[in-house]
């Protein structure tokens, strides 16, 4: 109720007029908020090194010298490297197909045609997921796919079922991400094209998809992020031949072989910052070519700015 009361009276950002904001510098305001922001980060890089450092020691606390040997899971798990390369597969395709859903659902529920009453549904269903555990929808679907009379029990077991409840687990956040984006383009585009007898689908890909590009590329980016480290659903979703990097932790975790488990918790890091710093990339590169508008308003408004102080 309260997330319909507010859409409402939410103003869309990016219209013919919209100015963008150009923030100005406070020394010492700035100053004191890097300070903050630095404790912070201190501290994470402190659990992070902690964690790096333990999947190096030989074997701790007898033997405390470096050695690579955490990282031959072989030795630790029948699963060995597979689990890391299924949790790289799983994580991939929950981005494409949750981006794909999340966005183009969001789309469809802000932008697209359609009667009220099913996007009013579909934004009820969208907001679901957020207040359901993960174990409580690994086990629901223990209960509807392992169901031999259900014909869609093939999929019990195998990377589809896996891809398919991270996505339901993670669906929320970025449905919202998509909806604060579409919601700061004017309907007035869409109007001016639909006056034009421009399809929307058309109006979609060329004004609408190139607009959110940035916010697209954080969905993404969010998608794989969990999909790299969740374990509350998966765990019981798998099997021997699609065990994931996660799930692979907690059991040489409770096996007892800690740093072989720090080992792979590590990989899984590393995963997770490559993915971030691509994500910082693309997110440079689309700006640079697609959100030109930002900066030459932003030069714009500095212009008249400086003009009027000038004439006054």
């Amino acid at each position: 109720v309260v997330d319909f009361h507010v859409r409402r009276r939410q103003k869309s950002m990016l219209s013919a007029r919209a100015v963008v904001l150009v923030p100005q510098p406070h020394p010492a305001f700035d100053a004191l908020m890097l300070m903050a922001v630095s404790i912070v980060a201190l501290l994470i890089l402190l659990v992070v090194g902690t964690a790096i450092l333990a999947s190096l020691i030989a074997f701790w606390p007898y033997d405390l010298s470096l050695s690579l040997n955490n990282y031959d899971f072989a030795s630790y798990d029948a699963a060995g490297w597979s689990s890391y390369v299924n949790s790289l597969k799983m994580a991939g395709w929950t981005a494409l197909a949750g981006t794909t859903c999340a966005f183009g659902g969001a789309y469809l529920a802000e932008k697209g045609p359609g009667q009220i009453l099913p996007r009013t549904l579909y934004r009820a269903l969208a907001m679901l997921p957020i207040a359901v555990p993960g174990l409580v929808l690994g086990l629901g679907y223990i209960f509807f796919f392992n169901d031999a009379s259900n014909p869609l029990n093939g999929l019990y077991g195998g990377l589809s079922i896996l891809v398919t409840a991270t996505v339901a687990h993670y669906y929320t956040v970025p449905h919202l991400m998509a909806v604060t984006a579409l919601k700061q383009i004017d309907d007035e585009i869409d109007e001016a094209a639909a006056a034009l007898g421009v399809p929307f689908w058309r109006t979609f890909a060329r004004v609408t998809l190139p607009i959110c590009l940035p916010t697209v590329i954080d969905i993404a980016t969010y998608f794989f992020l969990n999909a790299m480290t969740t374990i509350g659903a998966v765990v019981f979703l798998y099997q021997p031949a699609t065990k994931l990097a996660s799930v692979a932790v907690v059991e040489m975790d409770d096996t007892g072989d800690t740093a072989a488990a720090a080992a792979m918790a590590v990989l899984i890091l590393l995963s997770a910052a490559c993915a971030k710093l691509l994500q910082v990339l693309l997110s440079s590169v689309v700006v640079n070519r697609t959100q030109a508008w930002r900066q030459r308003r932003a030069r714009d408004v500095s212009d008249d700015a400086a003009h009027l102080l000038s004439a006054t």
